[in-house]
């Protein structure tokens, strides 16, 4: 897959089947869009094409809109799971005043028509282009019915719950990591480095991956103690992760993602990995002590191992 955050200055392909939306995590509902304009293309032996847009429109709208940890899936990861579902173009458009305020008729002409050639466009069930979301499969069918073959996507569901970027976030926000992961098709996962802390967890027995996000957009699950596996040169590392401002330790001011890695001792710092996040154990909490803190992550390393045991990766 080839990717460009800008519009080509002369028309790109003959002919194209097109896609156009945030993708915020690329989750099972976004999968149905690409996955159906992937196999109209092929059939029709044409390119497949995601417009999407490098910045939220939020971020145009609202004025005091902060993209710090609001993402499921900044640019890096987007353009990595909308390429492995076999999309050959892919353009991150800025979202700005230019973007906003373009007629459908003109992003439908100077852009669809003109630079990419569409035959097909196909989009979820509440997509929509253009100044005032006036693009739409109905726009199309009424305009370009000659031209253009329009489809709308049927909605993805999870017991009976419309599944969404927004539901997603509000799930991982909570700490229901299990509904999340299923929402999206994957784990979830976060993406960083492994930096030096303050060796804490080292003086309790429990030595720790501390973990920088190579992201700052990178949406932060709520603050507690997590099932995970830790990703790194190949390997597959299970473990205990806390998120969280370490209340009994330090009361820090900042949230840290730390992660207990079971019967593993290299040294890892500065590496980048990849800490995907199977379930919640329980929230972060103060305790009167330090021995009723190393008993509880004791408890907390025993139930995580019997749980990665149950699903065949643990160490």
């Amino acid at each position: 897959m080839k990717y460009f955050y800008s519009f080509p200055e002369i028309p790109l392909v003959e002919q194209s089947v097109i896609t156009i939306g945030m993708f915020d995590g690329v989750h099972l509902g976004h999968a149905k869009v690409l996955s159906e304009c992937v196999h109209i293309a092929k059939q029709k032996g044409i390119c497949s094409i995601v417009i999407s847009f490098s910045n939220h429109p939020a971020s145009y709208f609202n004025q005091k809109y902060d993209s710090k940890n609001s993402l499921l899936s900044p640019d890096k990861e987007k353009i990595q799971w909308i390429e492995s579902l076999g999309i050959d173009y892919l353009f991150m458009i800025p979202f700005d005043h230019n973007m906003a305020h373009l007629p459908a008729e003109s992003f439908m002409e100077d852009i669809l028509r003109a630079k990419f050639g569409i035959s097909d466009l196909v989009l979820g069930y509440d997509n929509r282009f253009g100044y005032q979301r006036k693009g739409s499969v109905e726009f199309v069918n009424e305009h370009y019915a000659n031209q253009i073959h329009a489809y709308s996507i049927d909605v993805a569901k999870l017991d009976d719950e419309i599944i969404s970027s927004s539901v997603i976030k509000e799930y991982i926000i909570q700490g229901n990591i299990k509904k999340a992961n299923t929402m999206l098709g994957r784990n979830y996962s976060l993406k960083g480095k492994v930096i030096h802390g303050n060796h804490k967890g080292r003086e309790l027995g429990f030595p720790t991956a501390n973990i920088e996000l190579e992201d700052a957009d990178k949406l932060i699950p709520g603050l507690g103690v997590y099932v995970s596996y830790l990703k790194i040169d190949g390997k597959c590392i299970g473990g205990v992760t806390n998120i969280g401002k370490r209340p009994t330790l330090t009361n820090d001011t900042y949230v840290s993602i730390e992660s207990h890695l079971f019967d593993f001792q290299e040294d890892i710092y500065e590496k980048e990995v990849e800490l995907e996040l199977l379930e919640k154990i329980r929230d972060e909490k103060k305790f009167n002590s330090l021995p009723e803190l190393i008993e509880q992550i004791s408890q907390d390393v025993n139930w995580a191992r019997t749980q990665l045991t149950k699903i065949h990766i643990a160490t």
